[in-house]
């Protein structure tokens, strides 16, 4: 979900470590193809996924294992909230108006739209104007950018990201809210997956991240543990949903 090619490194070697301790996990990290597929394809064992699938499509399909805890400023340990940016200055109360033009990844992220909405024209409501759809946080930054959309809810953690390694993708956009207290991304597994396995493949991860050997892959991704959760911490997210 993080698919930043200078962090993929940092994501190999903690989970080379993990599945030392959980040898029934694949051995190495996909980069190709799509989320969406790899979410629903019965071979994929694990896989980092999106808050808003997971309590509403992929319900019954996969098994939440936890969510990482995040070493930003503004997280409670595994809990965040997406960034609402705008390309001018402009109050949060006066960006949800007619012929805004609104970029966001993907009508299921949420972090990218759902929490827009709800920072913005509140739960089940819809945009006022125009949405260009990006599929992806970069690409959505690109649209405020270039002119192409006004105002856009990026995932904190990616943004944390671009800061570090491509701040002038982020350089003039304006802060002008956040989306409401969410998890972080879920680690899932296939749902019918063996509690033990389950529970092997949490205490990999919780393990793993606190090896001395790991710190600076922590550093680099941000993270400051991992939080065991099973699928009710994300069915709260359903109050969020827009209209439609």
């Amino acid at each position: 979900m993080y698919p930043f090619e200078w962090l993929r490194p940092a994501w190999e070697h903690l989970w080379s470590t993990v599945h030392e301790q959980a040898p029934w996990t694949p051995a190495s990290l996909r980069w190709d193809g799509d989320v969406h597929d790899h979410w629903v394809d019965p071979d994929c064992r694990v896989a980092h996924a999106c808050g808003w699938p997971v309590a509403t499509t992929l319900r019954g399909d996969v098994e939440v294992v936890g969510a990482f805890a995040l070493a930003l400023d503004d997280a409670d340990g595994h809990r965040y909230r997406s960034v609402v940016l705008a390309n001018r200055p402009v109050a949060l109360r006066d960006v949800a108006v007619t012929g805004t033009i609104a970029a966001a990844n993907a009508p299921d992220s949420l972090s990218g739209w759902v929490s827009l909405l709800a920072a913005t024209v509140g739960p089940g409501a819809t945009w006022p104007g125009p949405v260009r759809w990006t599929g992806g946080h970069v690409e959505s930054l690109r649209a405020l950018q270039h002119g192409r959309a006004e105002v856009a809810s990026v995932d904190e953690l990616s943004l944390a990201y671009v800061r570090r390694h491509d701040p002038d993708l982020a350089a003039g956009l304006h802060e002008i809210g956040r989306g409401p207290w969410v998890p972080s991304l879920p680690v899932v597994v296939r749902a019918g997956t063996p509690v033990r396995l389950v529970d092997e493949l949490r205490n990999a991860i919780v393990e793993s991240l606190r090896r001395p050997a790991l710190a600076e892959a922590r550093d680099d991704l941000f993270l400051d543990g991992f939080v065991a959760l099973d699928d009710s911490a994300y069915r709260p997210l359903l109050a969020l949903a827009p209209a439609g």
